[in-house]
């Protein structure tokens, strides 16, 4: 595992996903607390001609809530890494595999909507933004795998 930990490519998409996920907080609380202002619902990305349907709101509120958790997991595993030196596997893969299935959920239940066809740079720039957590998921997964194996054989 310290051969993950020297690798700057690693460490950087570490670093990458530990402040966008600090920026992702940022914006959910920011529109949490609108909404608890004035009751209307802020989403940070664009919403579709006429607005979020009011059936789609609880689905909106579930996905914040689970990049809350996705995100909070996140600065965790990139503070520990970088500032601590100290590598949380399970974190890591616990937190990338809640984002990455967020925005696969969140990418289904949106397009239908219009939304991304009416605005398409507002999605393109989210798209762009969390695309460098796959490889920093695959890179997690395969040295994570790779180490659990080298555990396993020592035990045979």
């Amino acid at each position: 595992m310290n051969k993950i930990k020297k690798n700057k490519y690693f460490s950087f998409l570490a670093g990458y996903y530990g402040l966008l996920q600090t920026m992702h907080i940022v914006f959910l609380s920011r529109a949490g607390l609108l909404l608890l202002q004035t009751g209307s619902v802020p989403f940070p990305a664009s919403p579709p001609p006429g607005g979020w349907n009011d059936a789609v709101l609880p689905f909106l509120m579930g996905m914040a809530a689970a990049d809350v958790v996705a995100a909070s997991l996140g600065i965790y595993f990139s503070f520990t890494l970088l500032l601590k030196n100290k590598l949380k596997p399970l974190v890591g893969i616990i937190s990338l595999t809640i984002a990455l299935s967020s925005a696969v959920v969140y990418l289904v239940g949106t397009l239908p909507t219009g939304a991304w066809i009416h605005n398409p740079i507002s999605y393109l720039i989210v798209l762009l933004a969390f695309s460098p957590i796959i490889p920093l998921y695959f890179i997690l997964l395969r040295e994570t795998a790779a180490m659990m194996r080298d555990v396993l054989k020592t035990k045979s």
